[in-house]
């Protein structure tokens, strides 16, 4: 290795005021740098790599350029140790998020490559692990810019001014090109189309470079702009991780939904194992095919309603079971509950040892971002449970809410259904809004399948 001379080094981090370096340094000579004798074409050709006698000053010198920016000097007590992975008297399912997600933080802080991406509500840990990545990137020598979203757009509208101290240009190129970018409460700026043009320059700029981000958030991935979205759903790049915890809506919301919520039976319900016969009558087994190609478009773009109809057994359940496991994993507010289930809940929710009125459930329920209701029964046995479910379908209904309805009936019955339950059959109908599709016949009996 050679070491560099102090006119041949153009480092942002050297200073004409001294050098960083030990002047007894036999490696770098007190310069702080020096350039690995490599041939032409090698990565660290012409790089000017810090030595071990200087590593403290360059860290502190970098710490103080990326603060100016900034927030890591604030956010220097976050740190992995200072981390609960295990959180205090969580459900096991939330528990589980948070500790998947901190795992993921501590792998990324080892080695930054790809996205890492981390949503969920209000006070879940998010920035506490974003900026713990930060923390250790520079412990380790590297560098790390950590922003907030509003921030960044409020410097480079800054950058503007006559006074400032570093152009426009200069600033949105150091955001760009940073070594490490933390991008903290993506969603939180101002929607301006300016503000949505910048952020979608920067990120676009570093996916297609595949440069290291970190990016938190509390909205749900379809609240944000089509062209970000489109790049965080990148499955080769970034790995996304939401930690389910109660929210600033307060009453512990996605908690009892998630405790309501019947999905953990029906996990491994996928759309890659949903069973298609390769022989038997081709009639049916098309059926099947474009009914599972709806349930993917569906829960590639949840909107409206989707209703499957069919006799026991045809794998009604399992495709709606599939379009909330996809769903689910960039947005955890899904409510996945059976019709007996559903109305068993809401009557124990009248007891008098009930900690939560009916109610405040009843209309959590009404409000779930996205609504599975499996074995949709609309002949109820009494005209109170009759009215709820009217309440629930209506409301949805009239929201324009995501919702997807199994039913365990024919065609002939569902035109029996229309003189039984018209308010209910009516919204179902309205293709405007909703798409029902009839399974004629999964090509094997539920058991054989199981057993297959």
């Amino acid at each position: 290795m050679t070491t560099s001379d102090s006119s041949s080094m153009n480092d942002p981090d050297q200073v004409a005021s001294g050098r960083l370096g030990d002047p007894n340094c036999p490696i770098c000579h007190g310069i702080g740098f020096f350039v690995r004798d490599v041939p032409v074409g090698h990565p660290d050709f012409g790089k000017a790599i810090p030595c071990k006698c200087a590593l403290s000053k360059i860290q502190a010198r970098r710490k103080r350029q990326m603060n100016a920016l900034g927030s890591m000097e604030m956010l220097e007590r976050m740190t992995f140790d200072a981390f609960h992975p295990e959180g205090v008297g969580l459900t096991p399912e939330r528990r589980k998020t948070i500790r998947a997600a901190y795992e993921a933080a501590r792998r990324f802080a080892e080695e930054p490559q790809g996205w890492l991406l981390l949503s969920g509500g209000y006070g879940v840990g998010k920035t506490h692990l974003a900026a713990a990545i930060g923390n250790e990137v520079i412990a380790r020598g590297g560098e790390a810019l950590f922003i907030l979203a509003p921030d960044l757009l409020d410097h480079l509208r800054a950058s503007f001014s006559p006074t400032s101290p570093e152009t426009y240009d200069e600033l949105f190129d150091r955001l760009k090109n940073a070594p490490l970018l933390i991008l903290d409460d993506l969603g939180a700026e101002s929607a301006t189309p300016w503000a949505q043009e910048k952020l979608f320059q920067l990120l676009n700029h570093r996916y297609l470079r595949r440069l290291p981000t970190v990016i938190t958030t509390n909205r749900p991935l379809s609240a944000l702009e089509a062209r970000i979205r489109s790049r965080l759903l990148d499955v080769d790049l970034v790995e996304h991780h939401r930690i389910l915890a109660a929210d600033y809506r307060g009453g512990g919301y996605i908690d009892n939904l998630v405790e309501l919520s019947e999905l953990h039976l029906h996990e491994g319900q996928t759309f890659e194992n949903f069973f298609i016969p390769k022989a038997g009558r081709e009639d049916l087994r098309q059926n099947l095919i474009n009914v599972r190609n709806a349930a993917i478009r569906y829960a590639e773009r949840p909107e409206g309603w989707l209703t499957f109809i069919g006799k026991p057994g045809v794998g009604k359940t399992h495709l709606a079971a599939a379009i909330a496991n996809h769903v689910r994993m960039f947005q955890p507010e899904v409510l996945f509950i059976s019709m007996p289930r559903l109305m068993d809940f809401l009557r124990a929710t009248m007891g008098a040892n009930s900690d939560l009125s009916l109610l405040v459930r009843f209309e959590q329920i009404k409000e779930a971002p996205m609504l599975i209701l499996d074995d949709l029964n609309p002949r109820m046995s009494s005209a109170w449970a009759a009215e709820k479910l009217f309440q629930l379908v209506d409301y949805r209904y009239l929201s324009r809410k995501p919702t997807v309805y199994t039913m365990t009936t024919s065609d002939r019955e569902l035109k029996e259904l229309q003189n039984a339950a018209p308010r209910i059959f009516t919204r179902l109908a309205d293709d405007s809004f909703s798409q029902i599709y009839h399974i004629k016949s999964s090509g094997r009996p539920r058991g054989q399948r199981r057993l297959a």
